[in-house]
């Protein structure tokens, strides 16, 4: 008996459309009620989100570190180890000029704001600002400042719970990767004998998606980090390294940060003389661009396997439905789907082409 052929496009994907759009629906719903019952105890899911994407990013290290010790758990401690040796060595090499650059960009705030809000005249590209335009911005900057001094305990505060934090990610990382091998047989038996390949197959895609797109977008933080502060050290830009840093962890927020980084970048160079703050933005344009068009679809893009307009549809909806946290695991949520889509398509692809070899048979010679 020959295979059914599937119906016309014209008649099934409407449905699949619609399917979809509901799905979406549910999902914006469902991740903002989400955001109002957990708000409580948002703290602590960070802390739990940020430990299984460390288990992510040591997964491969510590594969490979085991096929040469033979056990797991000193695998473990040795990828652990090596981060915290790396970590410990950038912060080495860096601290000293960044706590210098800091400093001094604090000291250097109150006199632009006496240069802002002073009677002298000042002027961007030969414009000259309005007196009472740059009162406000004087004001408002002035006020800022305070709060940051004035807030010193709360950020002693702050630094005691952030270090806290990093211990806890880090134990919580060790026991998800040392316990990895348990948890995924726990979970696939829960998944009936004649389901379990393809629940394996599905947790497969989780982990390489996940792993590959949160490994991506930390080289690309890197890339971004270093690319800035290069072309703020070339430009002359006070503070280069201190900018670069900022630039590179801004990277990690999708959408606000570059922009927040580039703004920070071109609010510097306006106290420097002119035209600097004009090849800042262009410097800070040019490499978003180039990361945009060139870094990300062969970065990202590969390693998540979603199209560039794909992935930046997804950051919008996901920060439209769970804020910035949303909009940075949109981009990998929506590849595991296109991966389960694959899947779930595969059998529509036999039956098609059974159906194309039974027309063929049945077609008699010419």
């Amino acid at each position: 008996m020959a295979a059914r052929p599937l119906p016309p496009p014209w008649r099934w994907w409407p449905i699949y459309v619609l399917v979809a759009a509901g799905a979406v629906v549910a999902v914006v719903a469902a991740l903002r009620a989400m955001g109002d019952v957990l708000t409580p105890v948002r703290e602590a899911l960070f802390v739990v989100l940020f430990g299984i994407v460390l288990a992510f990013l040591l997964a491969p290290l510590v594969e490979l570190i085991e096929r040469f010790v033979r056990r797991r758990t000193l695998a473990i401690l040795a990828a652990v180890l090596l981060v915290l040796l790396a970590v410990g060595l950038f912060i080495g090499l860096t601290a000293n000029a960044l706590v210098r650059e800091a400093r001094d960009l604090i000291t250097l705030v109150p006199q632009y704001v006496e240069e802002i809000r002073s009677d002298r005249p000042f002027s961007i590209a030969g414009v000259e600002i309005p007196r009472e335009l740059r009162a406000q911005a004087g004001v408002f900057v002035a006020d800022r400042a305070n709060e940051l001094i004035g807030g010193s305990a709360r950020i002693a505060m702050g630094v005691v719970t952030a270090v806290v934090d990093v211990i806890l990610v880090f134990v919580l990382a060790v026991y998800l990767l040392s316990g990895a091998p348990r948890i995924r047989s726990w979970v696939i038996g829960w998944v009936p004998q004649r389901r379990r390949d393809l629940a394996e197959d599905i947790e497969d895609d989780l982990a390489h998606v996940f792993g590959a797109y949160v490994r991506a977008q930390l080289l690309l933080a890197v890339i971004i980090g270093v690319a800035s502060m290069l072309a703020y050290s070339v430009l002359g830009v006070r503070h280069a390294l201190l900018l670069g840093v900022l630039a590179g962890i801004l990277e990690l927020v999708p959408i606000v940060g570059p922009i927040v980084a580039g703004t920070v970048a071109a609010a510097v160079a306006v106290f420097q003389p002119w035209p600097l703050v004009l090849w800042v933005i262009a410097a800070a344009i040019l490499i978003q661009q180039l990361e945009n068009n060139l870094l990300v679809p062969r970065i990202s893009g590969a390693a998540v396997g979603v199209s560039p307009v794909a992935a930046l549809l997804a950051v919008l909806f996901g920060i439209q439905a769970a804020g910035i946290m949303g909009g940075i695991f949109a981009v990998p949520i929506v590849g595991v789907l296109s991966r389960f889509a694959d899947r779930l398509r595969e059998p529509a692809r036999e039956l098609a082409a059974s159906a194309r070899a039974a027309e063929r048979a049945e077609t008699p010679p010419d």
